[in-house]
């Protein structure tokens, strides 16, 4: 038992909900993005944003500290967090599926990280059905995702029924009208078989799919769980001011594994290629009992070669 909204009323609604947060949500510009929105009427439904909302929990480029040399008492200044209440409406079921894989490794009692931490306890999730799947590169029916979110729209023609999955959620929808429905399930034109990858990394299959590779990073950067990151120092010309940043990085990159002395771990860009889809069905599995990625085929879809490693896995024999 959910509720129903009329559609002319969501606007309504969300502006009730979002009063004194952030609402953030797809807008088209020159894309379909996930941005800061002002305007209720600028919120595109139609089809998927490209890019995912991970920046919304760590950004591209984060500043750490600031350094002052000049300042013998308190040199090192930390960046204050400052997260503002917000609701992230219209991501769908890959996208929240994403945050649940990325709280294994950013809000988790082993590993925590606090921008991470202050962004998830300051955002409620509303999602919206994906019926039809809103691309054919999509594949989450193959990924058996969780219902991970507060609140999901399934759209009814001239209605959305409403279903909470959260006392948070269940709170925003209270004063709606109760409604009997079932949501369908996702399906999806395309399919992953699962499997154990172990015994496949010197499968030929894997060498048709890697000549076309660019190593340009594009797969991980539209990632829904992606958030590899390099910390960095920046000094100043009279070095003695600077600052300490973490930015996104991408295992793809040549330099990824580099160390000190100049080694390099994956000079090829096969054992890279490899790395990406083991990490992502493979390794993550193995520690934490189910797979990194959630189906939602950005990676395809923003490869420039549109690398498909679904056909690759699917080859093995």
């Amino acid at each position: 038992m959910g509720k129903v909204l009329e559609k002319k009323r969501l606007n309504e609604f969300l502006r009730k909900v979002s009063k004194g947060k952030e609402l953030i949500a797809p807008v088209k510009r020159n894309t379909l993005r996930f941005e800061v929105v002002e305007n209720l009427n600028d919120i595109c439904l139609e089809g998927r944003p490209l890019f995912p909302i991970k920046k919304f929990f760590s950004p591209p480029k984060q500043d750490l500290f600031k350094l002052n040399a000049a300042d013998k008492k308190k040199p090192f200044e930390e960046e204050k967090i400052k997260i503002k209440p917000r609701i992230i409406f219209g991501a769908r079921l890959c996208d929240f599926n994403g945050l649940l894989r990325l709280d294994k490794l950013f809000n988790s009692k082993e590993y925590q990280d606090d921008y991470y931490k202050a962004a998830r306890e300051n955002t409620l999730l509303l999602g919206i059905n994906c019926v039809p799947a809103p691309s054919k590169y999509c594949f989450c029916e193959s990924m058996g995702l969780e219902k991970y979110y507060d609140l999901f729209f399934h759209d009814m023609g001239d209605k959305y029924y409403v279903e909470a999955a959260s006392p948070k959620g269940e709170v925003l929808i209270m004063n709606l009208e109760d409604y009997d429905f079932v949501m369908p399930d996702i399906k999806t034109d395309k399919k992953l078989e699962k499997r154990d990858l172990a015994q496949f990394y010197d499968d030929l299959a894997w060498n048709v799919e890697n000549d076309k590779c660019l190593s340009c990073g594009k797969c991980t950067a539209h990632c829904t769980t992606c958030l590899c990151f390099d910390v960095n120092d920046e000094l100043e010309t009279d070095v003695k001011h600077g600052k300490r940043f973490k930015e996104w990085d991408s295992c793809q990159f040549l330099n990824f594994t580099l160390v000190a002395g100049g080694g390099v771990f994956r000079k090829e860009r096969l054992p890279r290629f490899k790395h990406r889809i083991y990490h992502k069905l493979q390794y993550f599995r193995e520690k934490f009992g189910f797979d990194m990625c959630t189906g939602c085929g950005r990676c395809i879809e923003a490869c420039p070669r549109l690398i498909d490693f679904t056909d690759v896995v699917n080859r093995f024999r």
